[in-house]
């Protein structure tokens, strides 16, 4: 065995042990890396996109999106708390009033992820004047009172609205419309708060957000004559007595549901007391009762001519 022999004999299994720590080394650091790669997870998910540094005395107007699509990857643990990523558009110092501008994720307070994609990259913003205006606010009523009644007087309060907004929008408002009141068979006065309905994207602020809208629902009226009410002298009065004429013509007026149903005999009544009259020839007015609600404009004739027999 030569001299060279011995000496690989001797250093071989050192450098096979070394070789293999170097290996084992490896293949533990790639472990660590590859294993966590291995769990990653890719989460897409739409999210708001927040407009920051706007100057002072303007609005944004218009804004090609609200929202975006965005992609991340990471662990599972850490995707449990995706909606800390904000997505935001942050303004130059002196931006222009009509321009496109990246969106930009935010992942402060966020667990680490990667972001694969944010969709639309961009958004395009438009720039207004903020002003404020007194408007005049307009009650939608829909539907019809029950039947014999009608719709009277309609407020609201407040009758003004201070609307804020940008320039370009508050310039084409004529008014600001409640959302829909319903009488639909109502038989009594409403009174209810509302909102204003949803216009021009949410982009005006209200000042009240709720308005006092006070609907007057009224019974509808009717006048009715009535011929050929019998006159008596009431059912305690035993004796025969003669009345002239023997019959009223009355005139009521009430709500229409009540006088429409008038009849004679039915809650309507005209009666002379003769229970207190010795025999002999009077004068007398008849007591004419009526249904509740019900009231008498006139009778003809308002005099009779009752005549009591002797006992």
């Amino acid at each position: 065995m030569t001299a060279e022999e011995r000496h690989n004999r001797r250093y071989l299994p050192r450098f096979t042990l070394g070789l293999g720590l170097v290996a084992l080394t490896a293949l533990v650091l790639l472990a660590f890396i590859l294993v966590p790669r291995l769990r990653m997870e890719e989460h897409t998910l739409v999210s708001p996109i927040e407009v920051t540094g706007v100057p002072k005395g303007y609005i944004v107007a218009r804004q090609s999106h609200t929202r975006a699509k965005i992609r991340v990857v990471g662990l599972p643990a850490d995707l449990a708390h995706i909606e800390l990523l904000r997505l935001q558009v942050d303004l130059p110092d002196q931006p222009a009033l009509d321009g496109s501008y990246p969106v930009t994720p935010h992942l402060e307070g966020a667990p680490p992820m990667e972001v694969l994609e944010v969709n639309p990259p961009e958004v395009h913003i438009r720039l207004a004047k903020s002003v404020k205006r007194d408007i005049p606010v307009q009650v939608r009523i829909e539907g019809k009172p029950a039947p014999g009644f009608r719709l009277g007087k309609v407020t609201v309060t407040p009758s003004l609205a201070l609307a804020s907004g940008p320039s370009e929008v508050l310039e084409g408002v004529k008014a600001i419309r409640t959302t829909i009141v319903s009488v639909s068979d109502a038989t009594a006065p409403l009174s209810i708060k509302v909102p204003a309905e949803n216009a021009d994207e949410d982009l005006l602020t209200l000042c009240p957000e709720l308005f006092t809208v006070r609907v007057q629902v009224e019974e509808i009226h009717a006048t009715r004559r009535l011929p050929g009410i019998p006159i008596t002298t009431g059912t305690d009065e035993p004796r025969r007595i003669a009345v002239t004429p023997e019959t009223v013509n009355i005139e009521v007026t009430g709500p229409a549901r009540l006088v429409e149903k008038l009849k004679a005999g039915t809650g309507i009544s005209a009666v002379i007391d003769t229970r207190e009259l010795k025999a002999g020839i009077y004068v007398r007015r008849a007591a004419i009762t009526l249904p509740e609600g019900v009231d008498l404009i006139n009778a003809s004739p308002e005099l009779f001519t009752v005549t009591i027999p002797d006992s």
